[in-house]
C-alpha cells in the first residue's frame, strides 16, 4: 500500500510539473482581403514593427525569417532598409523597394499586451501510517501572457492595402510564455491565415 501510494504521488508530481512547464500557446486571427487583391501573392516582403521593442524585434526577425522561408518568401526588415536619420517620401521608398525587388510590406502594430502569475498545487510526496496516507503539496506559479496585433499587408507597387487582420496570441506555462513564444505564434498564425486567404502559396 505504501509503495503504491508513493508511486501515485510520483506520477501526479510528474504530470503536474509537465503541464506547469509546457502548457500551451494558442493563436487566433481574422482577416479581410480587398476585393481587388483576390489571389494576390508576394515573394519578398518588408516587415515593419513601428511600436515594438528592440528585444521583440530580434525575436520577430528570427521567427519570420525561419517560417516564411519555408514557404519560399524572402523577409526583409524595415529598420535595415530605411535609416531613421533620413526622411523617406514615396519616391525614395519606391527606389529602395525596386532595388531589393520588394513585392509587399507587412505593418505589424502591437495592441493590448499583458502577463500574470497564478499559484498552482502539485503533489510531491506522501507517507502512509497504517491505513492512512498523508500527502504533501507545494505551490508553483503558472505564468500566462497575451498579446494582440493589428496587421496590414500593403502592395509595394500601388501602395494599396491588400489585406488587413487582427491576431491575438496567448500562452501559459514556462515554455510557452515570453517574446520568443509570442513571435513564433505570430509568425505561424499569420502565415496560416495568409495561406488560407490565398496570399501565400500552399506547401
Amino acid at each position: 500500500m505504501k509503495l503504491a501510494s508513493q508511486r501515485l504521488f510520483t506520477i501526479i508530481f510528474a504530470i503536474s510539473t509537465f503541464f506547469s512547464l509546457s502548457a500551451f500557446r494558442h493563436t487566433d486571427v481574422e482577416g479581410f482581403t480587398d476585393p481587388d487583391f483576390e489571389g494576390y501573392q508576394f515573394r519578398t516582403v518588408v516587415v515593419q514593427l513601428p511600436n515594438a521593442s528592440l528585444d521583440f524585434k530580434r525575436h520577430i526577425e528570427k521567427q519570420f525569417s525561419k517560417h516564411f522561408k519555408k514557404r519560399g518568401i524572402r523577409v526583409l526588415f524595415h529598420d535595415d532598409l530605411f535609416a531613421p536619420t533620413r526622411e523617406w517620401d514615396v519616391e525614395s521608398t519606391a527606389a529602395v523597394y525596386q532595388k531589393y525587388d520588394v513585392d509587399a510590406g507587412l505593418i505589424i502594430t502591437i495592441g493590448n499586451a499583458g502577463s500574470d502569475e497564478s499559484p498552482g498545487m502539485i503533489m510531491y510526496n506522501a507517507t502512509t501510517t497504517g491505513s492512512v496516507t498523508t500527502g504533501y503539496a507545494t505551490q508553483v506559479s503558472v505564468l500566462r501572457d497575451h498579446v494582440s496585433f493589428d496587421i496590414a499587408l500593403v502592395d509595394a507597387e500601388s501602395h494599396r492595402t491588400a489585406w488587413i487582420g487582427e491576431l491575438s496570441t496567448r500562452g501559459a506555462g514556462m515554455l510557452f510564455v515570453g517574446p520568443k513564444s509570442t513571435a513564433k505564434g505570430l509568425a505561424k498564425g499569420l502565415l496560416k491565415e495568409l495561406q488560407r486567404a490565398g496570399h501565400v502559396r500552399n506547401r
